[in-house]
This record gives C-alpha cells, sequence and structure tokens, in this order.
C-alpha cells in the first residue's frame, strides 16, 4: 500500500483508504486467502431503477457489498450484490488497464436495465496476490451506501392514439402545439398532505377543450348563398349550362350526391385503409419486438459473461494432484 499522502485527488486519496467498501469492511474473501487492496477499486456507482429501489427498500434491504471477485491472467470479474441479490457484475481486462480507468457495471437479472460504472486504480499490489475465484459476505465486502443510488427512468418516446391507432413514436424533444379549439397551459396544483406524506406541489399539463376565444377556424365548406357560379372549366363553356364529362377507357364517371366520382378502372389499388392500417400495426409491432429482443441480448450477454466467469474461475481453483 502506498506510503504517505501524495496528491490528495480524488481518486488518488481512495487508493489510499477503504473507500468505495467501507472502513468496517474486512476485504477478506471467506475462506481467508485474499484481501482486497485499498488501491485496487478507487470508485464505484450503481443506480437502481425506481421500480426496482421500492421493492428493495419496502423489504428493509441492509446492505450492497461485493460478492465476488475472479482473478484470472487475462482479467478480472467483480460481482456487486444487494443483500442476497445480485445486481450488477463487470470485467477489467489486465493487459490494457491504465490507472484510474473507470470500466461500466452492467446490471443483471432484474436489474438488467441498469448502468452503473466502477473505477479501478492501480494493479500492482492485487496482481501479486493468488488468482481463481473468492467468494464475499456482507461484512467482508461491504460498499458505502452512496455507491448505489435510486433514479428515475425518464420517458424514451410518445406516441398518439387517434381513433384506436397508433402513431409512430416520437423520439428527442416533443412540442405539443394547441389546435383548433384546443388549449394547452401549465398549472401548480397542491397535493394535501396526507398521514404517509407531506404536502407537496405538482406541475401539470392541462388539455382544454373550448368554444369561442377566437380559436375557431371558420369551416372551408361553408358557401354563401349569392356564391358565383361555375360558369366554365379550364376556359371551356357552355351556352345551355349544362356541362357533360365524357368517359374515356380507363376512366369512368360515377353520379353521386352533389358531386361526381371519376376513377381510373384500370389502375384500382388493391389495397384499401384497413389493408395498409393492419401493416402498419404489424410493422409496429416488429419494431417493438426488435426493442425486446435486443433487451433479451442484452441480458443473455450479461448471463452468459456471469456463467464464463463462475466457469473460468473454478477451473482456475482447482488443484491437480
Amino acid at each position: 500500500m502506498p506510503v504517505g499522502n501524495w496528491n490528495l485527488q480524488w481518486l488518488n486519496h481512495n487508493s489510499q483508504r477503504s473507500y468505495p467498501l467501507t472502513d468496517r469492511a474486512s476485504k477478506t474473501d471467506t475462506t481467508g486467502t485474499l484481501t482486497i487492496p485499498d488501491s485496487f477499486i478507487v470508485g464505484m456507482y450503481f443506480p437502481i431503477p425506481l421500480n426496482a429501489s421500492n421493492e428493495i427498500i419496502s423489504a428493509g434491504w441492509q446492505r450492497a457489498y461485493i460478492k465476488r471477485l475472479v482473478s484470472t491472467p487475462q482479467y478480472y470479474a467483480i460481482t456487486l450484490a444487494i443483500d442476497d441479490a445480485e445486481v450488477a457484475s463487470c470485467s477489467i481486462p489486465r493487459a490494457a488497464h491504465t490507472r484510474n480507468t473507470t470500466y461500466p457495471l452492467y446490471g443483471i437479472h432484474d436489474f438488467y436495465q441498469a448502468v452503473g460504472h466502477i473505477t479501478i486504480g492501480l494493479l500492482d499490489e492485487i496482481d501479486a496476490l493468488p488468482g481463481g475465484l473468492f467468494e464475499f459476505d456482507g461484512n467482508s465486502g461491504e460498499v458505502e451506501p452512496d455507491v448505489i443510488k435510486p433514479f428515475l427512468q425518464g420517458v424514451s418516446s410518445l406516441r398518439v392514439l387517434n381513433n384506436g391507432v397508433y402513431s409512430d413514436k416520437v423520439y428527442g424533444d416533443v412540442v405539443l402545439v394547441a389546435g383548433e379549439n384546443m388549449r394547452i397551459h401549465f398549472e401548480t396544483v397542491t397535493i394535501p398532505a396526507t398521514p404517509e406524506s407531506e404536502e407537496k406541489t405538482e406541475k401539470h399539463v392541462v388539455f382544454s377543450a373550448i368554444s369561442g376565444d377566437n380559436l375557431n377556424t371558420p369551416c372551408v365548406c361553408e358557401i354563401s348563398d349569392d356564391a358565383p357560379c361555375i360558369t366554365s372549366i379550364n376556359g371551356v363553356s357552355t351556352n345551355t349550362g349544362n356541362f357533360n364529362l365524357a368517359p374515356n377507357g380507363c376512366v369512368t364517371t360515377t353520379n353521386i350526391a352533389n358531386g361526381i366520382t371519376i376513377a381510373d378502372i384500370c389502375a384500382e389499388p388493391c389495397c384499401g385503409c384497413n389493408e395498409l392500417d393492419a401493416l402498419t400495426n404489424q410493422i409496429n409491432r416488429f419494431g417493438d419486438g426488435i426493442t425486446t429482443l435486443q433487451n433479451f441480448v442484452t441480458r443473455l450477454g450479461s448471463e452468459v459473461a456471469q456463467m464464463n466467469i463462475i466457469v473460468i474461475g473454478s477451473r482456475i481453483g482447482r488443484s491437480c494432484s
């Protein structure tokens, strides 16, 4: 361990004390074979999604700790646990490591969506210790409480539901714009105190359907009684007042109420709106399936990494007679 106080920069200072492990942690594995040097881990942070942290807090969790350390000639692997639940793991390459490098601390099992980080200082002292798989308990591997922090998951996308049909997902900055007969405004609402919580205020976005206030756009279908009549089409006029539209080839005309339908019978689409809506829904579900598959691959990668850690560690820990 370094002697004396040299350059009390945060990470350098941590390499001379137990942090992020607690002072009361022995840092010695359950077999008494390996003691984690202070210069090895100099920083750690792991966020817990709010839904998971609520379950942990309601269960009365006691401590977070380093549960497992695997040392091989190629890398170090660390597993973090909260009470009996393993929540995250990481891998540190030995050959490529440089002092005070930060590595991702990936969530596993129920915490697969969370990603934290761990900062590794020097490998000099731990490289001199035996290799293998080493287990720790809450007393020997306990980390400081500020290592674990709950966090709120943000809104990843926005969709609009209209007549039972969802729009495409919108990402990034989204601006809500008031339209005809609609007002959007913010207001502050006071939530009264209850036996379980204190009085608080919340910011609300309010959508108000209104009438008047000069927000009504005149309907383009309104026709004045004294509107001028059509006297010609493309410069062609008639003396009788009647104008005949003659079908030709693939073009047909059909009389309808207050109008005429002109159709191209040679190029009539084979799919209507219902078919296109069904196809759009299938594409949207396919996109959601890709996201689910990506999350599963991430979890599967973590599980495979964890299995490799255990298998390689167990092989290293075996002795040949």
